[in-house]
């Protein structure tokens, strides 16, 4: 679980994001809404470690190991992230950047897990195309398989349906509930309410750098934001 102790963080004078206490799951499919600029980006960065708060704490315990962000340990591999910019080598195949980390951890059944990723997220079309010749979602899928590949605890995908269009969204979204299937922990920063009120086992609401909705189903019922009032039509007068 993630712990989040007065957690401050700024960008020049711009606060980007401020919670007094807050507790994320990492075992379930956790959804992550908001208005553009909310901050829903920079809270993925900070339960990444990629970025410290600039006061207050963020822990992490995961796999019997407690990680926080006063020191430089870093979860990865448990821990795999897909950014808004897929990050992909552009002078390799797909093929190889998946494999990339496999590489790096010099893993022997490469081959095996390989195939187990390509299967999972139908890439045998054109997992040996360069990232320049396939479309957004295909570069979606390889970004996730290589999240997927080390066999995390939990990834964290940053804005998951960003530059897709709908058809494109709607199978990336059936990978993810696939995904969620196999026991991999989700914390997806979407713009997708349906999929949320669909699948989401915890939904966190960030407006103006703070959490404003935290809970179950149930927040869609009765939300304290304005930003899901006025996406679910809600007129509260």
């Amino acid at each position: 679980m993630f712990v989040l102790d007065k957690v401050v963080k700024k960008y020049g004078t711009v606060l980007a994001f401020e919670v007094a206490s807050c507790e994320i799951s990492i075992d379930k499919f956790v959804f992550v809404m908001g208005p553009s600029g909310s901050g829903k980006s920079t809270l993925l960065r900070l339960l990444s470690f990629v970025e410290p708060p600039d006061s207050g704490v963020v822990q992490l315990g995961i796999e019997g190991r407690k990680f926080s962000s006063f020191n430089k340990d870093h979860p990865w591999p448990q821990v795999t992230c897909v950014f808004q910019r897929q990050f992909l080598w552009p002078h390799l195949t797909l093929r190889q950047n998946i494999a990339l980390p496999l590489r790096m951890m010099a893993v022997a059944d490469m081959d095996d897990r390989l195939r187990e990723v390509n299967e999972l997220f139908d890439m045998s079309a054109f997992i040996d195309r360069f990232p320049n010749e396939v479309s957004g979602g295909q570069a979606q899928r390889a970004a996730l398989a290589r999240a997927l590949v080390l066999r995390p605890r939990l990834i964290l995908i940053d804005e998951a349906h960003g530059g897709l269009d709908l058809e494109q969204q709607e199978i990336l979204n059936r990978h993810l509930v696939e995904l969620r299937a196999t026991g991999v922990g989700l914390i997806v920063v979407t713009h997708s309410l349906e999929f949320a009120r669909r699948y989401a086992d915890q939904i966190i609401v960030i407006e103006h750098g703070t959490i404003t909705d935290k809970g179950s189903q149930g927040v869609f019922d009765d939300p304290n934001s304005h930003f899901l009032q006025r996406a679910l039509g809600l007129n509260r007068g």
